[in-house]
């Protein structure tokens, strides 16, 4: 009687878990535990990168310039630095993958011996403020400079150099009266009125423009311009400019005035003998 029991309560155990593995396989099967490897991992963001190299954030924050872009578009590869390999220089984003000129070479022109871009620009992620370089690798990435200062030679060639003029920073433009006293102490000139006659580094290349004020004239030429102002004359209201178009150009009387006297009376190339000089007439 009893094994009759005991066979009927095995059998009902036995009908519940077969009810109960059916049920379990007709059902959708249970999601397994997550792991950050089933994820699809996208590129970091600026802000994630930040979190562990806060003060390179901060000096692309400050003086990035045009550098304030995401991480990832210069360092598309990273955390690959290996100690055994020295493999920094190879991980390392180059400068030439965004910066080259319109023709497709070297940004600062195609000399050989270009000057590597971290000799200036010594922090990439604070491009612009840069330490002065060495003295021969201005003329590399300044080339029209250089070749002026080749060129025309001055005492801007044989006594001073580019870091004695642009010595505070890449890019400072000194004052021309930091080296240079006024010709004329009556005339203060700045520094583009001195350079309006005197480029910088040509500057025995003296040339201006037609419209040049007369009072820029006067800086160097203050003798000049003190006899026009004491004896006015119709000489006094014409620009510098208007007679030397060229400097230390002397122009003929007659370009403007013509021969008004006849030749039979007067030699008409002496009219000084009359007239006095142009800056202090006479009559």
């Amino acid at each position: 009687m009893i094994s009759r029991k005991c066979t009927s309560v095995v059998s009902v155990v036995g009908m519940i878990c077969l009810v109960v593995v059916l049920v379990c396989a007709l059902q959708p099967k249970a999601a397994l535990a997550e792991t950050p490897y089933d994820k699809e991992i996208k590129p970091l963001t600026t802000a994630e990168c930040a979190q562990c190299h806060f003060s390179v954030f901060e000096a692309i924050k400050a003086d990035g310039g045009k550098h304030q872009i995401d991480c990832v578009r210069c360092h598309t590869e990273y955390h690959v630095y290996s100690p055994r390999k020295q493999n920094f220089d190879q991980i390392m984003p180059k400068c030439s993958a965004c910066h080259l000129s319109a023709s497709g070479g070297a940004f600062h022109g195609e000399a050989k011996d270009l000057t590597p871009c971290l000799n200036c620009h010594a922090n990439p992620h604070k491009p612009l403020m840069m330490p002065m370089p060495a003295e021969a690798s201005c003329a590399q990435c300044h080339a029209k400079e250089g070749n002026e200062i080749k060129n025309y030679p001055s005492k801007h060639t044989t006594d001073v150099a580019c870091t004695d003029c642009h010595a505070e920073k890449h890019g400072f433009i000194p004052s021309c009266d930091a080296c240079h006293e006024s010709h004329s102490p009556a005339v203060q000139l700045s520094v583009q009125d001195c350079m309006a006659c005197h480029p910088v580094h040509k500057p025995t290349n003296i040339s201006y423009p037609k419209d040049t004020a007369s009072p820029i004239c006067a800086g160097c030429h203050d003798d000049v311009n003190n006899l026009l102002r004491n004896r006015l004359t119709k000489h006094t209201q014409v620009k510098c400019a208007d007679c030397h178009p060229a400097h230390k150009e002397i122009p003929p009387c007659s370009r403007c005035h013509g021969e008004p006297h006849p030749k039979m009376v007067v030699d008409v190339t002496k009219c000084g003998e009359c007239h006095g000089i142009a800056h202090d007439l006479s009559q």
